[in-house]
């Protein structure tokens, strides 16, 4: 539980945030704390040692005052955070899980229209959010080529194109039987390149190829011209080196697909695409195919996400 801001600016951010997306009410009340760890800090003031939320332990404070302090923030997420350190234990647990899952996918024999159409609706729990993490890109991509078919139609080539922008580690440990997915659902044989500046080069899997750098429409003259680009959870507003890219697939021809943690950031995203001219195919809308598994920040203690909960369209 490292503190990657001070106390007061988590605080900041999490104020900005909730002005955009107001947070849900806190299910319970805040649970008592375990037993003091010499490894944990004080999330509030950063002393230690530090005892950690009894429910959830993925945050730590130095007493009762502290916790009672923090709790308007870390009451909502609490049991989202717990569920996070249950889906982690289950999924080492459980190595061949991609084979379990793909094993109830072959139940499925069109495209699906939501996590319980695709694996059944008796799954609960870990083993229910972990294989949705699992399978979010695959079925996310598919989805979307379902809703963009009059966008991206069958070509006379045997093969269909597609480019993941943004692709870091996430998109290149799917596994490539899950990738395969995509043929086996929408009757078509399809070629994946991964285009990320972390990527190390190399073919992954037939028909599935990693190319290092950032993702630019000159790199077509050697991948080829796609036909759908997607990009998932690439974050447009963070990031300045987006523009040239957004500004060279906007009126290309080739649609582009983009995924974004929230609400407000997947508006935030169409109003720039909007300003640049880019067309909407799409409007943003909630993603059947998200993760029900969510993803804990990085730099805000009591922040989480689910990969590609909302998702949009462009050309």
């Amino acid at each position: 539980m490292p503190r990657r801001l001070d106390y007061a600016g988590q605080c900041a951010e999490l104020e900005k945030m909730a002005r955009l997306e107001p947070r849900p009410a806190a299910e319970a009340a805040s649970p008592g704390l375990a037993e003091p760890s010499a490894d944990l800090a004080c999330l509030v003031c950063g002393a230690g040692p530090a005892r950690p939320c009894g429910y959830c332990r993925g945050v730590a404070y130095c007493g009762d005052e502290h916790r009672d302090r923090d709790a308007r923030w870390h009451a909502p997420v609490c049991a989202n955070l717990r569920a996070i350190a249950d889906d982690l234990a289950f999924a080492t647990e459980h190595p061949r899980l991609v084979d379990a899952l793909l094993a109830r996918a072959t139940n499925t024999l069109t495209v699906p229209t939501s996590w319980a159409d695709y694996l059944g609706a008796d799954l609960a729990g870990s083993e229910r959010r972990c294989m949705t993490d699992l399978a979010t890109r695959p079925l996310t991509l598919a989805h979307a080529l379902t809703l963009l078919s009059e966008h991206v139609p069958k070509t006379s080539s045997d093969v269909t194109e597609i480019h993941v922008m943004a692709a870091a580690q996430r998109e290149r440990d799917v596994r490539p039987a899950l990738w395969s997915e995509l043929g086996r659902l929408l009757g078509r044989r399809f070629a994946l390149t991964l285009v990320g500046p972390e990527l190390a080069p190399g073919d992954l899997a037939p028909g599935i190829r990693a190319v290092p750098g950032l993702y630019r429409r000159d790199l077509w003259q050697g991948l080829g011209r796609p036909a759908l680009v997607i990009g998932y959870d690439c974050g447009l507003l963070l990031y300045p080196t987006w523009k040239q890219t957004m500004l060279e697939l906007r009126g290309s021809g080739v649609p582009f697909v983009i995924t974004s943690y929230r609400a407000w950031e997947a508006a935030g995203e169409a109003r720039v695409l909007k300003a640049i001219g880019a067309v909407p195919l799409l409007a943003p809308a909630l993603n059947p195919f998200a993760s029900l598994s969510a993803r804990r920040s990085t730099t805000i203690a009591n922040d989480l996400a689910r990969d590609n909960a909302y998702l949009s369209a462009w050309r």
